[in-house]
């Protein structure tokens, strides 16, 4: 609740607001913030709404999302993060221009300087990446993207173990990894840009990079299990080098996998 009203005013300042669609999904809150939602809905009826998923995880929070949305292209920020007014019409002009674009995401920007650049992407460069390559962890943020509706659908939509929520993170990532060998280009752009004021400090910012490897490791094993297992490898090769360079741990990676794979087998068990 602390960031949501914030968050509604920017969305509700961008250029056209009033002739886009808006769906607004809260993942189970019980501090009011629902409750915001409905009543800024109010003011456009028509094409804002407020949705209540009760099921925990981002993933199915964004599924919903998509399900009552109507775009060929859907736009994700999350509830800390104020998108700039140009914001929507930026990702409009990004799709145009390439109709083999599937997946894309933005420039992500500290809210305030004293806080965690964690999930912050300030990048000035567009990036492009082929279909059928392993997407690079960290390419894709779910504070700023955007996806295909078609390319979603491609994909497999989100995968509900996976996102805030669940045990691990990382949902955003794990589906454009699947796009991308679904046949879809992606892209990092740097002309939709949102603030993201996720309000952690260095402490809460190690705890919660804790999490995202954990989740990588997760991502890393399902990826295992399919046809594109051995660019898996190599990314997960990769992935252990830039861990190394940064002499952070690489036990979580691992940690992550043997989480997801124990989960696997007690589902299959029961």
């Amino acid at each position: 609740m602390r960031t949501v009203g914030k968050c509604l005013d920017h969305i509700r300042s961008m250029d056209g607001a009033d002739a886009i669609e808006v769906v607004l999904v809260d993942n189970g809150s019980t501090d009011g913030t629902f409750a915001a939602m409905q009543e800024f809905c109010t003011a456009n009826p028509t094409l804002w709404r407020a949705i209540l998923e009760t099921k925990p995880g981002n993933s199915a929070g964004r599924n919903t999302g998509v399900a009552a949305s109507s775009g060929e292209v859907i736009l994700f920020i999350d509830d800390d993060c104020y998108p700039d007014r140009g914001f929507a019409s930026a990702w409009r002009t990004v799709f145009a221009q390439d109709p083999g674009l599937g997946f894309g995401s933005g420039r992500i920007l500290p809210y305030d300087a004293q806080q965690s650049p964690l999930g912050c992407n300030t990048s000035t460069t567009t990036q492009i990446l082929s279909s059928s390559t392993f997407v690079q962890r960290g390419f894709v943020q779910g504070s700023n993207m955007a996806f295909r509706r078609q390319c979603l659908t491609d994909a497999g939509m989100f995968d509900s173990r996976f996102g805030a929520g669940t045990p691990f993170a990382g949902e955003e990532w794990e589906v454009a990894v699947r796009a991308s060998y679904a046949g879809w280009t992606g892209g990092y752009f740097p002309e939709p840009s949102v603030a993201h004021d996720h309000g952690r400090f260095d402490d809460e910012a190690f705890v919660r990079g804790h999490y995202y490897d954990i989740g990588a490791g997760a991502v890393y094993a399902k990826h295992l299990l399919t046809a594109h297992a051995p660019a898996t490898v190599v990314e997960i090769a990769r992935d252990i080098r830039r861990q190394i360079r940064k002499r952070a741990a690489v036990g979580p990676l691992f940690g992550g996998a043997v989480q997801y794979y124990s989960t696997m087998l007690r589902q299959a068990r029961s």
